[in-house]
Parts: C-alpha cells; sequence; structure tokens
C-alpha cells in the first residue's frame, strides 16, 4: 500500500509513514541516540559490571570504570578508580559468595546525544565473613545513587557517582554502624 501511494504521488509524507508503522506493528523510528537507546545502552553495561561484581572478575569491573571516575560517598569522602579497584579487592575477599545482586535504572535524562543523569537503586545480599574469623553472615544492603554518564567512542560511562543513600540488614535485622 504505501509503495503504490509514493509511486502514484512520487512523495511519502512523515506522519503517512509513522501510521504505517504503527498499524503494521513496526517500532517506530527514533534517532540513534535517542533516550530509550540511551537507557539500554547504560543497562547493558550495568550489567557488565553487575555480572563483574557477582563473579569478583576485577578485570570486568575495571573495564565498565573510566580512568576519571569519581565517586562522593555518603560521608563526603571521594573515591578515585584506583581507590575503588583496592576497595573492591577488600570486600570481595570478606564474600565468599553473593546470593542476589541488582541495579535498576529509576530514571534517565539525557542532556545531549553525550551526557545523561541517571538515578539507580541497588540491592545486594551476600554472605559475608566477620574481619575477626569464618563465621558467615547474610548482608542486605541497598542504595540509591545519582550518575552522570558521558558516551565515548568506547560506549557509555559513568563518571561521577554520587551516593544518596541506603540501609544495611544483617542476618535480617537493621544494622547501623
Amino acid at each position: 500500500m504505501l509503495r503504490r501511494f509514493v509511486k502514484r504521488s512520487g512523495r511519502c509524507c512523515p506522519a503517512l509513514l509513522a501510521l504505517v508503522f504503527v498499524a503494521c506493528g513496526a517500532p517506530e523510528p527514533h534517532t540513534p541516540h535517542s533516550e530509550v537507546d540511551v537507557r539500554r545502552a547504560i543497562e547493558a553495561h550495568i550489567a557488565k559490571r553487575v555480572e563483574a561484581t557477582r563473579t569478583q572478575d576485577i578485570d570486568a569491573y575495571m573495564a565498565s570504570v573510566p580512568a576519571d571516575l569519581v565517586v562522593h560517598d555518603e560521608s563526603g569522602a571521594r573515591i578515585d578508580r584506583e581507590t575503588l579497584r583496592a576497595n573492591a579487592l577488600r570486600d570481595w575477599s570478606l564474600i565468599p559468595r553473593t546470593l542476589a545482586i541488582d541495579v535498576t535504572v529509576d530514571s534517565l535524562h539525557t542532556f545531549s546525544d553525550t551526557a545523561a543523569t541517571v538515578y539507580t537503586s541497588q540491592r545486594w545480599e551476600r554472605l559475608m565473613r566477620q574481619r575477626t574469623g569464618e563465621v558467615l553472615d547474610t548482608v542486605l544492603t541497598t542504595q540509591s545513587h545519582r550518575e552522570q554518564w558521558r558516551r565515548t567512542s568506547k560506549g557509555w560511562y559513568s563518571y561521577e557517582v554520587t551516593e544518596l543513600g541506603g540501609q544495611v540488614w544483617v542476618n535480617g535485622k537493621p544494622y547501623a554502624p
């Protein structure tokens, strides 16, 4: 039908094209870097980082971290890439197994084809050794983040992360340090 219309009139109206896409059940065309595409790319990047954490693969984890990353933790401290690596290895030495880990993109706002602010929620349940021995505790932490992402030639990367708060439970009971 569309081909006949284009052949007869010599042109195709964008509104008609969109209507045909909807009527045929085809996805509506979008720009190469639409918010949907950005969200998918960022969620895929986060999924790789989550899997690297679950499997404690430091090389895969660090591949997801740009050289100039800055994390602002809840205490106000600034954590750079090398400190993040050291902290991950330290923490993972106490975690024999991750039971469940999930990071959800709660909202995303793009500013251009190369910049986005992303709000995420993390839930991580794991078995942890106490620092004084082999006793294992089940630890559940939640954490919300505001993240500044940039698109590079290698894909989307989170460059600045601000921890917004979360909770900790040890063996099912709330924990306050």
